[in-house]
């Protein structure tokens, strides 16, 4: 045994005395081998008005090189490193590039520059719905007022919220300085478990419910809201009652669920000392038969903007449109009702539609109806067909899809539902979700709306 680790430690010997302490450190490079750039970076960035940026970059192989930092073009650094003043609150391109031998590698960003808050005017209230896995790029700040970002979930009889992953909360300090540069407020949203497509909460879904109704554990969420609300710059809170409601036996303590609303708007005041100067307090109300008996109590929440009517997605055993425009007048009354008045409440288009495949002779039931349910996109419904955008019903083969589209002539169009909203005395509408509507103009169900609701 000792001659064999003898003769392992003299091989070992004879590799370390063929590698010299410079050939270790200093590795040779070919001449046509690529450089790499190795630092921190992200494809978008942040900064106020006269802050500095400072970046240093890595590079290798680091010999005949040349580096250059550009500004919308203009070279405002040649080396690794960039300090640049911010001294126009116009968003620019940041760029690194470095070349060696006429190869060439480089790193792109888009910069923000925030501005002071604005609100932007509008006659009626026009938001939009973000979903954690959704973009800036999906949000068309022209065509809304405020932004809806869904959201922090509570899966748990615990007041710790669910966060999205570290990508999407970047994303989301990016959109919300996007939007208060452009005078938008932006809203977070607090929910059970949903189908993110259609906003539908998980059926008898009771953890935000048994929170809601025990007083201890609903201060720590309110507590718990608050931090990320202040640690994020959010405009206020949105409350989805599709998972604060259920019929599994005493859950449903409609007074302690407004005990919890009311001690919410306590945390949030109408207004408060700083740049924007009010947080919004709103809930979401779905769409059922019933809505108006099982969240009527809301009617007792003075401390609430407004409630978000999710009028879409309803089903039937028989193909139906999932969005009809009696709902809005009829819903709008059955709150009013209630105490809470048409400025109060903002009607809902669905970005996306019912698919029914119910195969040739077969009757559906209650209990098994879904499985012949689908839910696709407004954007897949676009890709479908051609002339989908001016269409409100889609018959693909045995399938049928129904779905709010833009044409004229139609039953539940965008014009006519943003009529009916007017008619009835609206506060406004919103577009669930903006991840899924079309970023073409003449398409979008975003631009309708807002044209509708702020000729």
């Amino acid at each position: 045994m000792k001659y064999i680790h003898f003769i392992y430690a003299l091989l070992i010997g004879l590799i370390l005395a063929g590698c010299s302490d410079d050939d270790a450190s200093n590795p040779t490079f070919d001449d046509d081998e690529l450089p790499k750039i190795y630092m921190e970076w992200a494809s978008t960035y942040v900064y106020g008005l006269n802050d500095v940026m400072k970046y240093t970059a890595i590079v290798s192989p680091d010999d005949n090189i040349t580096c250059r930092w550009l500004v919308d073009g203009e070279v405002v650094s040649s080396g690794l490193s960039v300090e640049h003043q911010i001294t126009s609150p116009e968003p620019f391109t940041l760029r690194f590039e470095v070349e060696r031998n006429g190869l060439s590698s480089y790193r792109t960003a888009q910069v923000t520059v925030t501005k002071p808050f604005e609100p932007k005017p509008h006659e009626r209230v026009v938001m939009g719905v973000l979903t954690t896995n959704g973009t800036s790029d999906y949000v068309q700040w022209d065509n809304i007022t405020h932004l809806m970002y869904t959201s922090l979930q509570v899966e748990e009889v615990s007041p710790t919220l669910k966060l999205p992953d570290a990508t999407a909360l970047a994303r989301l300090k990016t959109v919300i300085s996007l939007a208060h540069n452009e005078g938008v407020y932006v809203i977070i949203d607090i929910a059970g478990p949903m189908n993110v497509i259609s906003g539908v909460g998980g059926y008898n879904q009771t953890a935000l419910n048994q929170i809601a109704i025990n007083p201890a554990l609903r201060t720590q969420l309110i507590a718990n809201i608050k931090n990320f609300v202040e640690e994020y710059d959010l405009d206020g809170v949105n409350i989805s009652m599709n998972s604060a409601n259920n019929d599994a036996g005493g859950l449903t303590d409609h007074a302690q669920i407004a005990e919890f609303m009311k001690e919410l708007g306590e945390a949030f005041p109408s207004q408060y000392e700083g740049e924007r100067g009010t947080y919004f307090v709103t809930a979401s109300i779905p769409m059922a038969w019933n809505n108006g008996d099982q969240y009527g109590y809301l009617g007792g929440v003075d401390r609430l903007d407004w409630v978000n009517l999710m009028l879409f997605g309803g089903t039937d055993l028989s193909p139906v449109q999932h969005a009809p425009n009696w709902q809005i007048a009829d819903n709008i009354a059955k709150f009013a009702g209630k105490g809470i008045p048409a400025s109060k409440a903002l009607v809902g288009i669905g970005a996306f539609g019912v698919k029914y495949d119910i195969p040739p002779g077969t009757s559906p039931t209650w209990g098994n109806i879904d499985e012949f349910l689908a839910y696709p996109t407004y954007k897949e419904i676009l890709a479908m067909d051609a002339d989908a955008a001016q269409k409100e019903h889609l018959q693909m083969g045995n399938a049928q899809i129904f779905y709010t589209g833009l044409g004229t002539g139609y039953g539940t169009n965008v014009s006519s539902k943003a009529g009916e909203a007017i008619a009835a005395g609206a506060k406004g509408m919103f577009i669930w979700t903006l991840d899924n509507d079309s970023q073409e103009a003449s398409k979008s169900l975003t631009k309708a709306v807002y044209q509708a609701m702020n000729p």
